[in-house]
């Protein structure tokens, strides 16, 4: 009789071990929920040392080589270029409209040369404004590349009014011949960009240039 009492009641034995595996599992999925976050954790501090270590030329020859990338050549800011002259007429036309062709009158400018008032006050507000507000131009924009000052500043007022307006005039009165440096020097700066300490850089190489120049100041 016992014995048969004792088969009907059922045996905890069964409970326990589901209790066991759910317990078992939990702690498995906690251990590797905490080996993943700490993997990521190590992967992510990796990077940044990756990133870190990538502002560290190894030496001013790994420097030189390396910053050879740095620089918009003649040909993208040739494009550049273009593409703001098509800027510039566009603007100056609307201008002439909006002004009723008041300021569509011709004018024998030194160094210029016979241009309408629309196009020069229009030219040099461009260049000047959108340079020293964005460091770049739309036909900069598009082809990716800015100026900054040697150092990989933002240019100030004076930096690109020098840039600008005295560069500019002056290369206009040499022919345009001075761009061709662009094509000659290592760091492909034209003659405004002598007289005004300026270089135009791709936007992707921009901030490794500046850290590396940091990097290379405080060994100095």
């Amino acid at each position: 009789m016992n014995n048969d009492l004792n088969n009907k009641i059922p045996s905890d034995n069964t409970h326990s071990d589901e209790v066991s595996e759910i317990i078992s599992d939990e702690v498995v999925e906690n251990i590797e929920f905490t080996e993943e976050k700490v993997a990521a954790k190590e992967v992510e501090e990796k990077v940044d040392i990756k990133e870190k270590d990538l502002t560290l030329p190894t030496s001013i020859e790994d420097y030189m080589i390396l910053s050879k990338n740095f620089y918009a050549g003649f040909w993208t800011r040739f494009i550049a270029y273009v593409l703001d002259m098509i800027v510039v007429y566009s603007l100056a036309s609307l201008l002439n409209t909006v002004s009723f062709g008041l300021l569509n009158r011709q004018f024998d400018f030194p160094i210029l040369g016979e241009e309408s008032l629309s196009y020069v006050i229009v030219m040099f507000t461009y260049f000047i404004s959108m340079t020293y507000f964005f460091s770049q131009t739309l036909g900069k924009m598009i082809m990716k590349i800015k100026v900054e000052t040697n150092k990989g500043d933002k240019l100030g007022l004076m930096d690109v009014v020098y840039r600008e307006l005295v560069g500019r005039l002056l290369t206009i009165f040499l022919v345009y011949i001075p761009y061709l440096a662009v094509v000659f020097t290592n760091k492909k700066k034209g003659l405004h960009d002598y007289i005004a300490d300026t270089v135009v850089v791709k936007e992707d190489f921009s901030k490794l240039r500046r850290q590396m120049n940091e990097k290379l100041e405080s060994k100095n």
